[in-house]
């Protein structure tokens, strides 16, 4: 692999970025230059013409595919939904995690089709609820820019108005949680076959976000739970899952060598 991909990615990316903040980029731009950074960054990550081992889910391995994850599906959301403000969040979050070098499995353990599935299913609730999480973070800001003069026009300026936010926010929880239950339920009959290390930690965690994030939803449908409240309750389902999932493998990868 070339070592300017990763630096042409990094390019691509600032430029969508860029485009988001200020005014002299046309959306179009703005959507090719942050697709192609996505293009980019698949291909650094996977390199499909490299001769190493197949991907596995490392700790780095796994941050880095859950940044290209949420940008691409932000991209794809804008679309149908005006989600470009959370560019301003997840394009960073891309920047940092281009220059991570993935790892191969060549030394991989073959694990059984239903935690293989369990992961690809729990990777795509996880990125969704991420942008809940990037969601609940602006939706915050918002509020404060209501409440406050002292935030910066060129930030605040380019968010949509609060009830779409929240409205938004909803529509985001409502697929990660479907995406989260059929992950949920998958990793459940894993439970009764040999797996990974730290599985029932990582289950025990995405359950407890799971009840979290139905309780947000059941509240705001019946009492008309929104704004900090509902934000709050995004970001504690949030933590539980990164807890469950990445702080699992720091622990497991990191602090105690013992790769999963």
């Amino acid at each position: 692999m070339s070592p300017l991909l990763p630096v042409i990615a990094f390019a691509l990316y600032l430029v969508a970025l860029a485009g988001i903040l200020s005014d002299k980029l046309s959306r179009n731009s703005t959507a090719v230059a942050w697709a192609a950074g996505c293009a980019l960054h698949a291909w650094v990550l996977f390199d499909p013409t490299g001769a190493g081992g197949s991907f596995t889910f490392s700790f780095f391995n796994a941050m880095a595919l859950t940044a290209l994850l949420i940008n691409a599906l932000v991209l794809a959301w804008a679309v149908f939904q005006p989600t470009w403000h959370l560019g301003l969040i997840t394009l960073p979050c891309a920047l940092a995690a281009i220059w991570i070098e993935p790892a191969t499995g060549s030394q991989a353990a073959i694990l059984p089709w239903s935690v293989n599935t369990h992961i690809m299913v729990s990777l795509l609730a996880y990125g969704t609820l991420m942008l809940a999480g990037a969601q609940a973070l602006m939706l915050l800001l918002k509020e404060h820019q209501l409440s406050s003069r002292h935030l910066a026009d060129r930030i605040s300026g380019r968010l949509p108005p609060l009830d779409r936010m929240e409205s938004l926010l909803i529509k985001i929880i409502a697929l990660g949680l479907i995406l989260l239950s059929i992950g949920l339920a998958v990793g459940g009959s894993a439970l009764t076959e040999p797996f990974s290390p730290g599985m029932l930690h990582k289950m025990t965690f995405s359950a407890l976000a799971w009840i979290t994030l139905v309780a947000l939803l059941w509240g705001h449908w019946q009492f008309g739970w929104r704004g900090r409240l509902a934000a709050g309750m995004t970001l504690a389902g949030l933590a539980f899952l990164i807890l469950g999932f990445l702080g699992t493998k720091l622990v497991l990868e990191i602090i105690l060598n013992q790769p999963v």
